[in-house]
């Protein structure tokens, strides 16, 4: 997903132009084109974990780095118009349940134009998408869903969980065509290349395979693409749900009395949660789960061409049974009420057993790893993974004594592999000061850290719940801008917007590699603007970038082979004095001036 940088692109305005429509819908192509969305889809891209994996082509993002932001902008449109683009590269990766899944490499250049069609398109559908959609939107996590279903099943426990077969894989290119069109992308260009990419093919075995249909999973625009399938789908059951029938009946809208005075029109009531593919309807009835079963296969097969899943597709009672979605397990429980002893419904997740196995294998091989070698890097392997459970699955009930069964249970492999192998400190003050105080009430009596880094070694069973996860309010997409991060998340470079900004336009029109254009900004911003031999703040209009090593003796267009120097350091440096500058600069600095002449001369 797409974050928000005003340096190049203002996402935020962006959005709000589209709300104001104040963009010309058939001309969406030209914000695709335009050499500021280039700038940020490929720096974004250079944020990515599979950005160095080489494509059909033997291209990776590396290949991209090389050419200036004006020729890349002139490939994208080139590739748009042309609807040029290569076949996918298609590899598996193993399922949870011992199958595998296809996942489609593309090459970078298909990447790059994916990626300028998703920072302009993504915006306008943000306008348009209903809030029970959760899945691949901006500021909106499995916890919004998870929220949702704990705060309605209580009085809605009949849910129809809706299984649809290879759904990334059957979409169709004219229903996509249609429901782009109807959810008002009229911009006929990047209309026939979407079209042409469902259409294109997959590279497998050596073999190139023609498949009119599907959209590949691991694709740029994949997960935007699933959301606008089923947005009409969404609407449709928006309006039998969370939106109710009739509005303009008076009786249906009020507040107080609409689920009585709904009840008695007979209409089936359900409210849906969708998390990409899975699809859950909660009802009040199991008359009403059977209906919505009868209506939502239906809708999905005949005018979305979809399979579904007959043999996973089923309707729990969560009185008497247990769902399974998103990683959790879901059920009812009666509870007493301390005031007035009537017994309560309350919903209950917690971690599936089959799930659970899996997190303990995961913490004994990470543990077998850190007993062979103690290194810094396992330490983090280590403290990433348990971290990244406790962050997930911090909104359950039962959090706590879910973690400590899975925590005693490597409980002697935990202290077996650290006794020895780490060092046990009851200092304090650095678990308190490490994830801003997160563990802090955990490790009183003292606890494991690696000793050169000072990193404290997180046990699987210091877990606490965080009941504003699962609040009411998480429970609905609701934010007036969803590339409004608030001041405190918002990066405060070290120069003024108006310096970064001088940097921008002069990279577009600069014929440097991308590569050097994204570190001369950067270089600039993180040493405030000061020069690097002598100190002083350099004007960005005086502002040269130069290599520390040269690139004739092989330097680097990287971050750290680049520093700021003003242009009469700079012009003097490559003159025929260049001992000058020791008189010049201040003596604190005079080792890096001898530094910079030897690798010059």
């Amino acid at each position: 997903m797409s974050t928000n940088n005003i340096y190049y692109v203002d996402m935020k305005k962006r959005f709000e132009n589209f709300q104001n429509n104040k963009i010309d819908m058939r001309k969406l192509h030209e914000l695709v084109c335009s050499e500021e969305n280039v700038m940020l889809a490929v720096k974004q891209l250079g944020k990515s974990r599979g950005r160095m994996t080489k494509g059909p082509d033997g291209s990776n993002y590396g290949t991209l780095t090389e050419r200036c932001f004006s020729e890349l902008s002139a490939i994208v449109k080139d590739r748009l118009y042309t609807k040029e683009m290569d076949y996918v590269k298609r590899v598996y990766i193993p399922k949870g349940n011992g199958k595998k899944r296809p996942i489609g490499i593309c090459s970078v250049w298909d990447k790059l134009v994916e990626k300028c069609i998703q920072l302009v398109l993504e915006p306008y559908c943000e306008t348009k998408f209903v809030p029970s959609s959760f899945g691949f939107r901006e500021q909106v996590s499995t916890h919004n869903a998870i929220a949702k279903v704990k705060n309605q099943c209580t009085t809605m426990p009949y849910i129809l969980s809706v299984d649809m077969e290879d759904y990334f894989g059957t979409l169709d290119a004219d229903v996509m065509y249609r429901e782009l069109w109807s959810i008002g992308i009229k911009d006929k260009v990047i209309l026939n290349y979407i079209y042409r990419f469902i259409k294109k093919g997959y590279f497998e075995k050596g073999c190139k395979i023609y498949d009119p249909k599907g959209c590949p999973q691991g694709s740029i625009l994949g997960p935007l693409l699933s959301n606008i399938y089923l947005h009409r789908f969404d609407v449709w059951l928006r309006d039998q749900g969370d939106d109710w029938h009739k509005k303009d009946d008076s009786s249906l809208v009020n507040t107080s009395n609409k689920r009585r005075n709904i009840r008695r029109t007979n209409l089936k009531i359900g409210i849906h949660v969708r998390y990409a593919d899975d699809i859950l309807i909660l009802c009040e009835s199991k008359d009403h789960a059977e209906k919505f079963k009868y209506s939502v296969s239906k809708h999905l097969t005949k005018n979305l061409k979809l399979k579904i899943n007959e043999a996973k597709t089923k309707i729990y009672d969560l009185n008497k049974e247990k769902m399974k979605y998103l990683g959790y397990n879901f059920s009812l429980r009666k509870v007493k009420n301390k005031y007035n002893k009537a017994r309560n419904r309350e919903c209950i997740n917690d971690i599936p057993e089959n799930k659970a196995d899996i997190i303990v294998d995961e913490c004994r091989n990470k543990l077998n790893a850190i007993k062979k070698s103690p290194k810094y890097e396992n330490i983090m392997n280590w403290n990433i993974y348990v971290i990244g459970l406790h962050n997930y699955f911090r909104g359950m009930n039962r959090f706590n004594l879910d973690f400590g069964k899975l925590g005693w249970r490597i409980y002697k492999r935990f202290y077996n592999t650290m006794e020895g192998k780490t060092t046990y400190t009851t200092n304090q003050e650095i678990k308190n000061n490490f994830m801003n105080g997160k563990y802090s009430s955990w490790g009183k009596t003292g606890y494991y850290m690696h000793e050169k880094s000072k990193t404290p070694i997180v046990k699987l069973d210091w877990a606490s719940w965080d009941s504003t996860v699962t609040h009411a309010g998480r429970g609905k997409v609701n934010r007036p801008n969803p590339y409004d991060y608030g001041e405190k998340i918002n990066h405060k470079p070290g120069v003024s917007l108006v310096d970064i900004k001088y940097l921008v336009e002069s990279a577009k029109c600069s014929k440097e590699s991308s590569k050097y254009c994204e570190f001369r900004i950067s270089k600039y911003s993180s040493c405030s603007g000061k020069s690097y031999l002598s100190g002083n703040f350099v004007p960005v209009e005086e502002y040269h970038c130069h290599h520390k090593t040269p690139r004739s003796k092989n330097g680097k267009d990287t971050f750290d082979n680049l520093c700021v120097l003003s242009v009469e350091e700079h012009r003097v440096l490559h003159g025929k004095t260049p001992e000058k500058l020791l008189t010049m600069t201040n003596k604190k600095f005079h080792r890096r001036v001898k530094d910079l002449i030897d690798l010059v001369a």
